[in-house]
C-alpha cells in the first residue's frame, strides 16, 4: 500500500494563496461611468457598490487561477508516494547469499528453505522484502504485508558465479528500510573473504542484523591458476575441505581434452601440477578437475591464448637511420620482454609531420633524440599528437636543441645550458612510487650506479613534474601533462655519448618501462572476473564474446573458494565495525524516492497548462 507524503510539507503553507483569487473576486466593484452635466456639483458624490451582486462571477477562470497557484504549492512540497506498510510493524530485509560459494550440491536448496522460514518468522503487521546479493546487490521482493511475494522472489533466486561482499548486500538492505523501523536476516554461509577491506560503514546503528548460517560442503576442489609455459602447461588446484583428496585434471585446447594428469593435495593447501603440453601461440585453454562435492563454478580455470600486440614506437633521428644514429636505443627495443613487444618505426625529422597525419596509423609513443630536419610544422604535429593522448619522449642529448624544449609543452631553456663537468653525477628519483620506478622494484636503486659526464639544464615550471634529479641538484628527468597526453624529457644522452648508461644492465628495464608508461597499457584486456567488464557486467565464466567484439576469458574470484568460515560472533562483531562510520546509510531514503518519482514536474507541467487556458479563455471573454 502507498500513501501521498511531501517531501518539504512547509510548502504546503502555499495553499493560502489560492484564496487570492477568490477574494479577488468577491471584492470586486462596478465604477460608475463619469458623464458631464452642468450645474450637478450640488450633487453629493457617492460610488456605486454592487453589494448585492457579489457573487462568483466567471467561475471558469477562477477555477483555472485557483488551481494553477495549488499545483505551485503541491510541486514546491514535492509530493511522493511512500510505501505504508510498514509505517506500524516496521520492515524485515531478508539478505539472500546467492555467491557461487552457496552453489555446491543443496546447499542453496537450503539456503532457500531457510530465507523462507525467516519470512514466515517475521510478526504479523510487519513488511517483509528480500535483498539478493553477491559482489552486487538487487531488491528482488519490495517491501509488501503480504508474505507471497516475498516467498516466490526466493524461490526465483539461484546462485551464481560472484564472489560474496557482505557490505554490498548489508548496505542495500538498509537503504529498503530507509528511515523506518527495521531489522535484517542474512543467510549465508559466512565466508570470512566476504568482508573486503574496502568500503566504509554500512548498516546503522539501530538496525539489527541477525545471520542464519547455510552449512559449507565437506570438501571443494578448485583449479585457482593456469599458466604456460615453453617447455609445459602448469595448474594449480586448491583443496578446501579437511581430508587429502587425489585431484583428477584435464587440460582442454580448443574445447578437445590433450592430457590428463592426477596430484595428492592436502586438506587446506594448493598443489601445482604439470603438464608435459607447449600450448599454442593462439587458441582457448582450459584445465578442469572433477569435483562433484563442490563448487562447480571454480572446477575449471580458462585462458585466452594471443600474443601480445606490439607497441608501436616512431624513433627520430637526422636522416630516419635508427639503427646506426641510435643504436643502443634500437638495439635495446628489439630484446624487450615478449609481454611487451615493440614495433620500430624509423622516422626522419623533416617527415615527422607527415608521418604523425597519416590518419588512423598514429604511433603510441613518439622517441625524438634530434632536432636537426625538425621545422615548425614537426614541433607543432608533435604538439597535436600528445595533446590527443599520445606519449613523447625527448632525449635532450647533443643531437637536440634547447630551443626545441621551450617549444613544446614549454620544457626547459630557451637557450643552450650544458653541464659539462669533469665531476660524475648519478640519477636519483624524486619519487619511487611513480609507474616508471615502482615497475623497476628493487632493482630501481641500481640506477645510481650509472656515471652522466654531461647533461642538459632543463629548468621546470609550474606545469612540469620532476621524477628524478641528477646528484648535482640537476633536474634528470621531468614530466608533463599536455591535455590528454604525456610528455616525458630525459636531461642527459641515451646514445652512449655523455654518460655509461646505454651499457649498463638498467638501461633496457628503464627504456622498457619508460616507453611502456607512456603509450600505456593499450592492449586489449583478454582476462576478467565475473563481474568485472569494460562496458557491463559479465556474468558467466568460460569464453566470452563482449559487445565490442573482443573475446577474453572470463573466471571467478579465486578468493570465493577459500575455505575459511567465520563464526556468528565473528559475524557478528565484523558487522559491530561497519556500523557508526557513516551518520546513516538511509537518511536520504525519501529523498530518493521522491527524486526517483519525479511528480513536482508533472505539477509544474499541469500548472503551465492551466495558466495557458486561463490567459485563452480571459482574452476571449474581454
Amino acid at each position: 500500500m502507498f500513501g501521498v507524503s511531501f517531501l518539504v510539507p512547509a510548502f504546503l503553507a502555499g495553499l493560502a494563496a489560492a484564496a487570492i483569487p477568490i477574494v479577488l473576486h468577491l471584492l470586486k466593484r462596478e465604477t460608475a461611468v463619469r458623464r458631464a452635466f452642468a450645474a450637478v456639483f450640488l450633487i453629493k458624490r457617492t460610488p456605486v457598490e454592487q453589494a448585492a451582486r457579489r457573487r462568483l462571477r466567471e467561475w471558469l477562470l477562477l477555477a483555472l487561477r485557483v488551481t494553477a497557484l495549488v499545483l505551485l504549492a503541491l510541486a514546491f512540497a514535492r509530493p511522493y508516494l511512500a510505501d505504508t506498510t510498514a509505517q506500524f510493524g516496521g520492515v524485515t530485509v531478508v539478505a539472500l547469499d546467492r555467491s557461487f560459494s552457496m552453489s555446491s550440491p543443496g546447499q542453496f536448496a537450503r539456503a532457500r528453505e531457510l530465507a523462507r522460514e525467516a519470512v514466515n518468522a517475521v510478526p504479523a503487521g510487519h513488511a517483509v522484502a528480500v535483498v539478493a546479493f553477491d559482489e552486487t546487490a538487487a531488491v528482488v521482493a519490495p517491501p509488501s504485508a503480504g508474505r507471497p511475494a516475498a516467498l516466490e522472489a526466493i524461490a526465483d533466486v539461484s546462485a551464481g558465479a560472484g564472489a560474496t561482499r557482505y557490505r554490498v548486500g548489508l548496505s542495500r538492505a538498509a537503504e529498503v528500510i530507509g528511515t523506518r523501523a527495521g531489522r535484517i536476516v542474512i543467510v549465508t554461509d559466512l565466508q570470512r573473504s566476504g568482508w573486503g577491506a574496502e568500503g566504509q560503514g554500512v548498516v546503522p546503528d539501530r538496525i539489527p542484523v541477525s545471520a542464519v548460517m547455510v552449512d559449507s560442503p565437506a570438501g571443494n576442489l578448485a583449479v585457482t591458476a593456469i599458466s604456460g609455459g615453453p617447455s609445459g602447461t602448469r595448474a594449480t588446484v586448491l583443496n578446501g575441505g579437511e581430508g587429502t583428496r587425489l585431484a583428477q585434471l584435464r587440460l582442454l585446447v580448443d574445447g578437445a581434452e590433450v592430457d590428463r594428469a592426477s596430484v595428492t593435495v592436502p586438506a587446506g593447501v594448493s598443489s601445482e601440477v604439470d603438464f608435459p603440453v607447449v600450448l599454442p601461440r593462439r587458441g582457448e585453454a582450459s584445465v578442469v578437475v572433477e569435483d562433484d562435492a563442490g563448487y562447480a563454478a571454480d572446477n575449471a580455470r580458462y585462458l585466452l591464448l594471443a600474443p601480445p600486440e606490439p607497441m608501436e614506437v616512431a624513433v627520430v633521428t637526422a636522416s630516419g637511420d635508427a639503427a646506426t644514429e641510435a643504436f643502443f636505443l634500437y638495439q635495446a627495443l628489439q630484446v624487450a620482454d615478449a609481454e611487451v613487444r615493440f614495433a620500430i618505426e624509423p622516422v626522419p625529422a623533416s617527415r615527422l609531420a607527415t608521418r604523425l597525419a597519416a590518419p588512423g596509423s598514429a604511433p603510441a609513443v613518439v622517441l625524438v633524440l634530434t632536432s636537426r630536419g625538425l621545422d615548425r610544422r614537426g614541433v607543432a604535429a608533435l604538439d597535436a599528437f600528445t595533446r590527443v593522448g599520445g606519449g613523447v619522449l625527448l632525449v635532450a642529448g647533443p643531437d637536440l636543441e634547447p630551443i626545441m624544449l621551450a617549444g613544446l609543452g614549454g620544457v626547459g631553456q630557451p637557450a643552450p645550458a650544458d653541464g659539462d663537468t669533469a665531476a660524475d653525477r648519478q640519477l636519483v628519483p624524486a619519487d619511487g612510487r611513480h609507474p616508471i620506478f615502482q615497475a623497476l622494484g628493487e632493482r630501481v636503486g641500481n640506477l645510481a650506479q650509472v656515471r652522466y659526464a654531461r647533461t642538459r639544464a632543463i629548468e621546470p615550471t609550474d606545469e612540469t613534474r620532476v621524477l628524478a634529479w641528477f646528484s648535482d641538484g640537476a633536474v634528470a628527468l621531468v614530466e608533463q601533462d599536455l591535455d590528454a597526453g604525456r610528455l616525458l624529457v630525459f636531461g642527459s644522452d641515451l646514445d652512449d655519448a655523455w654518460n655509461d648508461f646505454p651499457r649498463h644492465p638498467m638501461f633496457v628495464p628503464f627504456v622498457y618501462e619508460t616507453l611502456r608508461y607512456l603509450g600505456g597499457d593499450r592492449r586489449p584486456r583478454r582476462a576478467l572476473l565475473v563481474g568485472d567488464g569494460p562496458a557491463a557486467r559479465v556474468e558467466e565464466t568460460g569464453f566470452v564474446t563482449l559487445a565490442d567484439g573482443v573475446r577474453v576469458a572470463v573466471n571467478v574470484d579465486r578468493a570465493e573458494s577459500d575455505p575459511t568460515r567465520m563464526s556468528t560472533a565473528e559475524f557478528d562483531a565484523a558487522v559491530a565495525q561497519a556500523r557508526g562510520a557513516i551518520v546513516a546509510a538511509t537518511s536520504d531514503t525519501d529523498g530518493q524516492q521522491e527524486r526517483d518519482q519525479g511528480y513536482w514536474r508533472y505539477g509544474l507541467g499541469l500548472m503551465a497548462l492551466a495558466l495557458a487556458a486561463e490567459s485563452l479563455l480571459g482574452s476571449r471573454m474581454s
